[in-house]
């Protein structure tokens, strides 16, 4: 064997030398896109239920608290006579997410990448967040509010909401938080009270994740919370009890002409249905619901800013 002396050949194997030995290697793990937290839908009130018959719009009868009046001997009883309202859930909003693949790229597609359940959970999410975003819009129609579109969120909103809670007759115990991250962890965690460790017993904020209870009621954390419309800018956060928005999803059904749909939590049809003339799948994801304002004083608005200050 001889012994090369001197400087090192120019003349080594390359990478393009020898592209045709190196494979290129799709990999067996997918990045997921990350998905935001559906956390409304669950916490609201559910009729569902009540349109499983059918039912394009559902009724909720307001009684209205009657009069205490002054009895006088020998004199008749004062009658109440209230006039109710009611609060109307219309059951209209149809929305669908689809895809389609054809048989010659789902046999040529990676098997172990299972392309036809990602993607389905795909549209199955981007429905169920159709929901839990028209329930956060819901926040903007609360009769009380608290905070500012320009202000971090205080101490003395969080209690504000709880006072505007029980003045109406609501029960706090019953209540959440919902607000975004950066409100979470950048302004109430800024709050001494919440975040010292002398004020959070066995929640020390340098050895553990800070719980997410605020006075002792559970706050969720969610990216559904819209923006405020007047100022523009901020974000509208809440503190609100179940009955405050009502919602309803109708029943879509997977029989019949339907059959092999699956409904799932939320209300969401999933179905697959092989197109011979194209020789495609086609999976289809969709929701016909509807949300309702049931009670403007059983949730309060929380304004803040969108980042901190």
């Amino acid at each position: 064997m001889a012994v090369l002396t001197g400087a090192f050949p120019l003349a080594t194997e390359t990478n393009a030398s020898l592209d045709s030995y190196i494979p290129l290697v799709w990999g067996e793990k997918v990045n997921e896109f990350y998905r935001n937290a559906l956390v409304a839908a669950p916490f609201f009130t559910d009729r569902s239920s009540e349109v499983s018959g059918g039912g394009d719009t559902l009724y909720t009868p307001n009684t209205t608290e009657f009069t205490a009046n002054a009895k006088t001997s020998g004199v008749v009883v004062t009658l109440n006579s209230n006039s109710d309202t009611k609060q109307t859930l219309s059951i209209s909003n149809w929305f669908e997410s689809s895809f389609a693949i054809e048989d010659a790229e789902a046999a040529q597609v990676k098997r172990s990448y299972t392309i036809m359940e990602r993607y389905a959970k795909n549209v199955s999410y981007a429905i169920a967040k159709k929901l839990d975003t028209a329930i956060c819009q819901m926040f903007q129609q609360f009769t009380n509010a608290v905070g500012s579109s320009t202000n971090n969120l205080g101490d003395s909103d969080i209690r504000a909401a709880f006072a505007y809670i029980e003045t109406n007759g609501g029960d706090s115990t019953e209540g959440a938080f919902f607000v975004t991250p950066n409100v979470f962890w950048l302004q109430i965690q800024k709050i001494d009270r919440f975040a010292l460790a002398i004020n959070s017993p066995g929640n020390n904020p340098a050895m553990k994740r800070p719980n997410g209870y605020l006075y002792g009621q559970p706050v969720y954390i969610t990216q559904q919370i819209t923006t405020t419309t007047t100022p523009s800018g901020g974000l509208s956060n809440a503190f609100a009890l179940p009955d405050a928005v009502h919602w309803a999803g109708a029943p879509l059904g997977a029989g019949g002409s339907k059959a092999g749909a699956m409904v799932g939590s939320m209300g969401v049809r999933v179905q697959s249905n092989y197109i011979p003339e194209y020789l495609s799948t086609v999976t289809t994801a969709d929701i016909l619901f509807g949300v309702c304002l049931n009670r403007n004083v059983a949730g309060v608005l929380i304004k803040t800013t969108a980042t901190a200050v």
